[in-house]
């Protein structure tokens, strides 16, 4: 098949680690990340529409289409940029269902691998509008979205207000290819390969909550959205042990699986931006990786000690976060090792939001599948007054329902239990009793 516009060129490897995992099925659409903002007053249609084709015309990988070409993945930039869908439901009887059945409608359509990006705007009453992305994870991450997003809320803020916009805010896609072939290239890529097999070497096979295995799949979602002044609270609690929040999060997701599966080390799937470098930070494209972070567990070790050794551990995989993971994998199995990486998984994303459209402010949804090997749990900061969801997806042939509820109910008691705990409490002071004893039966 040719390109159906000009130069067409290699996947990158985080590009090709989820388009391998889809081409077998195009009607798979598990591999699409689906979100929303919810703009909770009056916009402008035509100030809507001119901030995202100047978005669309910065980030050219909301542009590109991947075709196989003498049985290579290759990927190309549409020289136009694809129109902004507009959907008006204000009129049915209850517009915000409408809303949930038409997203829910487009989160499972079939990819197009030529368009694999789109964007709509649905109205549902004259002071609440929804901004929708369709993006597909072999071109476009959850960093990047979060890009779009604010950049949106930036040009559209600057036209509703007779501003002028700084244009080129958004870095083009090539930075990520220039920045990936010098990766490969220099002594870091064998630095970090080296660094990957010495640490695990001696790796415990990973263990979810579940005690058992499958394979990647769609499962069930649960939320729980964590108040401003909650997150704040851990936001001191994590000053006060001298770690992130970010660090303070991943401590407890590894405290919760250690004290449920009663393991000596816990191994997490921990994914990362993959932009150590300042030149690529601002880049659209795919460019995220998992990686498994090791955690000794030791439910009587206190929890300032258990944090900064979290802290450290996540620390060393950033340094060594850009190697691919998919290449991890296959290098351990070859090996003789087992290329299953991580169970559970925690993906922490503490994203700068400034969703204002000229005062007018915005709240981040998700309506994406949800996808996992055994358990992940995400914390996500969704606006601008630092409000946050805790998402639990659960993998539906690993967990009951029920199990699922127990689990997420656990996981909000250890949190709760965090932000009053003293820096030497005990982590086994701190683990949910009931709760965790309940959802790991079964």
């Amino acid at each position: 098949m040719h390109a159906p516009h000009g130069e067409h060129f290699p996947l990158l490897s985080a590009q090709l680690r989820t388009w391998n995992a889809q081409i077998g099925d195009l009607t798979n659409p598990v591999f699409s990340i689906c979100d929303y903002l919810e703009i909770r007053g009056p916009v402008d249609p035509d100030l809507l529409r001119a901030a995202h084709l100047q978005v669309e015309r910065e980030a050219d990988a909301l542009r590109l289409g991947i075709i196989t070409v003498e049985g290579e993945h290759r990927q190309f930039v549409h020289p136009d940029p694809t129109p902004l869908q507009w959907v008006d439901l204000s009129a049915r009887t209850d517009p915000a269902a409408a809303a949930a059945a038409w997203m829910a409608e487009d989160v499972h359509r079939p990819v197009d691998p030529l368009r694999l990006c789109g964007a709509a705007v649905i109205k549902t009453a004259d002071d609440c509008f929804l901004l929708y992305w369709k993006v597909h994870h072999a071109v476009v991450d959850g960093w990047s979205l979060a890009l779009i997003f604010n950049r949106m809320a930036a040009v559209y803020s600057a036209l509703s207000e007779g501003r002028s916009y700084e244009k080129g805010m958004l870095q083009p896609f090539e930075r990520l290819r220039e920045n990936e072939a010098a990766y490969r290239q220099g002594k870091r890529f064998l630095a970090d390969q080296a660094h990957w097999h010495s640490k695990l070497a001696d790796r415990p096979e990973p263990v979810g909550p579940s005690r058992r295995r499958a394979q990647v799949t769609a499962g069930r979602r649960l939320r729980h959205e964590l108040a401003p002044d909650r997150v704040a609270r851990l936001g001191e609690v994590a000053d006060g042990l001298g770690v992130t929040w970010s660090d303070l999060a991943v401590s407890a997701m590894a405290a919760y699986v250690g004290s449920t599966v009663q393991v000596p080390e816990v191994v997490l799937g921990l994914p990362t931006a993959g932009r150590l470098s300042p030149q690529v930070r601002n880049a659209v494209g795919m460019a995220m990786n998992i990686l498994p972070l090791r955690v000794p567990f030791d439910d009587g070790s206190s929890l300032v000690g258990h944090a900064q050794r979290v802290s450290h551990e996540v620390r060393e995989l950033l340094l060594h976060s850009r190697y691919p993971t998919a290449e991890l994998s296959r290098e351990i199995t070859e090996r003789g090792g087992s290329g299953r990486l991580w169970a559970a998984m925690v993906n922490v994303m503490l994203f700068d939001h400034r969703l204002d459209f000229a005062g007018v402010p915005a709240i981040q949804h998700t309506v994406s599948i949800p996808l996992t090997v055994d358990m992940t749990v995400y914390l996500i900061r969704i606006a601008s007054d630092g409000t946050m969801e805790l998402i639990l997806d659960t993998h539906s042939d690993l967990y009951s329902a029920s199990e699922a509820e127990a689990h997420l109910a656990g996981l909000l008691s250890m949190f709760y239990a965090i932000e009053k705990a003293g820096p030497h409490t005990p982590l086994n002071a701190l683990c949910p009793g009931p709760e965790r004893s309940r959802a790991s039966t079964g």
